[in-house]
């Protein structure tokens, strides 16, 4: 845009002054961008301009956002994303007087035109707010109760789901040859229930086992102890830790029994290894001998 160059008076009337008006640290104010579009420059001519002459914008006519107020307005206003959602810098924003003061320094007859109508407007929202301050004070009360009655909620939903996932399962189960769902159900729910690490162990082990594994929470860490790692075939492990957490891969050539350890507190003992998970009858029985774990727990680190 031209700084010099004065804005189409037709093109100002699909912009709404009202909308463009926001209340911030109990202050009414524009955006700086909106001010620039009203006056017929850039926003950094316009910024530069008040930088030139600091002295006529002391805070109560001119100020910074800071991270936060800019992120509550770009969630809470539509016409805000529009207008500067894809913006890189936190804006300025000017109260009534820094606008009269902006025309000041703008020095063109569009801005001294447009920073009249913008004080009209500033001063027709505050007559509003006087006249109407009982039923403003009113929807706030209202809108601050919905706010609490939605975090509330959840906050409840969010430790239903933790129960839930810590429910007991069985503390064993039995699947026959075929049962091929039902095995993967249990196990990935198994693996849906730790919250900081999971340790197969497992010699038979193969790329077969990420069809379980995938299923954890993100932040999870994984370890798998083998001694059978020629079946963990590189490509695949790199294509599981491209998408999900780095795998810690141990090798461990003394054991025979699988074992699926959750946050080094839960420890399931496995009839079979985890890509033969439904192709034969085999059971998952849970082992809540804490010598047993602490056992299994040295022997890999």
């Amino acid at each position: 845009m031209n700084n010099n160059q004065p804005l189409d008076l037709i093109s100002i009337e699909n912009k709404n002054i009202e909308e463009c008006i926001y209340n911030i640290r109990g202050q009414q104010v524009m955006l700086d961008s909106d001010i620039a579009y009203f006056f017929g420059v850039e926003t950094k001519y316009l910024n530069r301009q008040m930088k030139r002459n600091i002295k006529r914008f002391p805070e109560d006519f001119c100020f910074k956002l800071n991270s936060r107020e800019f992120k509550n307005l770009r969630c809470q206003n539509v016409t805000f994303n529009h207008t500067v959602g894809s913006r890189k810098y936190i804006p300025y924003v000017y109260t009534e007087e820094g606008v009269i003061a902006l025309s000041g320094v703008i020095k063109s007859e569009i801005a001294a035109k447009m920073s009249i109508e913008i004080a009209r407007k500033f001063i027709q929202m505050r007559k509003f707010i006087l006249e109407n301050g009982d039923v403003l004070l009113a929807l706030a009360r209202l809108q601050n109760r919905q706010i609490e009655f939605e975090n509330e909620t959840n906050r409840k939903f969010d430790e239903i789901l933790k129960l839930i996932s810590k429910a007991d399962l069985p503390k064993q189960a039995i699947f026959c040859a075929g049962q091929f769902y039902d095995a993967y159900e249990y196990i990935s729910s198994i693996v849906r229930r730790a919250n900081r690490s999971i340790i197969l162990i497992d010699p038979y082990c193969d790329a077969k086992a990420f069809t379980f594994l995938k299923n954890k929470k993100e932040s999870v860490k994984l370890t798998i102890c083998s001694s059978y790692l020629s079946k963990l075939e590189k490509e695949e492990i790199e294509k599981f830790e491209s998408q999900y957490e780095k795998i810690n891969i141990k090798q461990l050539n003394d054991n025979h029994d699988r074992f699926l350890i959750i946050d080094n507190e839960e420890c399931y003992q496995l009839g079979a290894s985890l890509n033969y998970a439904g192709k034969k009858m085999f059971d998952i029985i849970k082992n809540e001998n804490k010598e047993i774990i602490d056992f299994l727990l040295k022997k890999i680190n």
